[in-house]
């Protein structure tokens, strides 16, 4: 029997359309886009603790990888300690703030409005510019969001 290796996952291209018609992606967008996808690549095992002891202070060797395996390495590290800081300020959102972020990082990764917030689906364009002025000042005092960052977002509206 043949092995079929399982898909490779992608970055989406395509990016979708606010309501209005303009690209939704700015710097938090970006930040949150990351949280996602790290949270995507958590795959716990029964028995063992998230972050298991004996664990933490392996590393393979280096010495075989190219360049591109750094910088693909690198990235992930990177993701991983975005999402690290970002999980715990997402959790502490309001429940409906929470869903509407959930619906609009999905959104994001897929590429197109695929995802519907099931709740309030009227208030979700609402509820995700509420979220992320409410994310905005922890990601700023963390150093993950940069004023100029933050003033281009205030400017638009969000």
């Amino acid at each position: 029997m043949m092995h079929i290796p399982p898909p490779a996952t992608c970055v989406p291209t395509v990016l979708p359309l606010h309501s209005q018609g303009r690209l939704i992606v700015d710097a938090i967008d970006r930040l949150l886009l990351d949280w996602h996808e790290w949270q995507l690549g958590y795959e716990p095992v029964r028995g063992y603790p998230s972050d298991a002891v004996f664990g933490e202070a392996f590393q393979s060797s280096r010495q075989w990888m190219d360049i591109d395996d750094l910088n693909e390495e690198v990235e992930m590290r990177l993701r991983e300690n975005v999402g690290r800081a970002i999980d715990p300020l997402v959790i502490a959102l309001d429940v409906r703030l929470r869903i509407a972020v959930s619906t609009a990082v999905r959104n994001l990764y897929a590429g197109t409005s695929a995802w519907v917030n099931p709740r309030w689906p009227a208030t979700q364009d609402a509820d995700y510019a509420r979220a992320k002025a409410t994310l905005a000042p922890p990601l700023l005092s963390h150093g993950l969001l940069v004023r100029g960052d933050l003033a281009a977002l205030t400017s638009r509206g969000q």
